[in-house]
């Protein structure tokens, strides 16, 4: 029994350190920071996963450094995200001339990185769109900041996912089912 009790430990922690050493380092090393602040994925049911990876702010105050994966079957064009005072943009962007990192032309904050810009900010800065140009295909990451430090900011991060576009195989299957449809129907009569 203690073999197996060995054995089912040495497993589970193996996994674990599979998994931890599984998640990538998206984003670059800016200002202060070596990783992404916080990591968003969007799951395979357009849901979005939002985690902490512990990493303080890049410039040492209160800018968050966002990286972004799509685990989902569709193109992501944007994701909704909520909380406080992330869209309150006060110009130290990772791509001013302080963090240089990639810049995109569509981006006029300064936050969006190589290929991010901001829609539908709200008046209170709690809220708004992130938009990738050319979207974000299945398996793929960037990277973006925001502004307030969200460990920090008392109202957890949330969000959704905007309009995605569906991958080639799922409208295959969806115009054979409609295909199918048709044709059981056709039959009947």
């Amino acid at each position: 029994m203690r073999n197996i009790s060995a054995l089912m430990l040495a497993l589970v922690a193996s996994v674990a350190m599979e998994t931890a050493s599984a998640t990538p380092n998206i984003c670059p090393n800016i200002g202060a920071d070596t990783n992404c602040g916080f990591i968003i994925t969007v799951n395979p049911n357009q849901t979005l996963g939002i985690a902490s990876t512990g990493q303080g702010a890049y410039d040492s105050s209160d800018d968050t450094l966002i990286g972004i994966i799509n685990n989902s079957t569709g193109t992501i064009n944007s994701v909704n995200l909520t909380g406080n005072y992330i869209f309150g943009f006060e110009g130290d962007g990772i791509s001013n001339s302080f963090y240089n990192a990639p810049g995109n032309s569509q981006d006029t904050t300064g936050y969006g990185g190589p290929d991010t810009y901001f829609t539908k900010i709200s008046a209170n800065f709690d809220s708004g769109t992130a938009n990738f140009i050319g979207g974000l295909a299945p398996g793929q990451s960037t990277y973006f900041s925001l502004e307030s430090d969200l460990t920090q900011a008392g109202t957890p991060l949330g969000g959704t996912v905007g309009n995605t576009v569906p991958e080639p195989a799922t409208l295959a299957l969806l115009g054979l089912g409609l295909a199918g449809m048709g044709y059981i129907r056709r039959r009947k009569n």
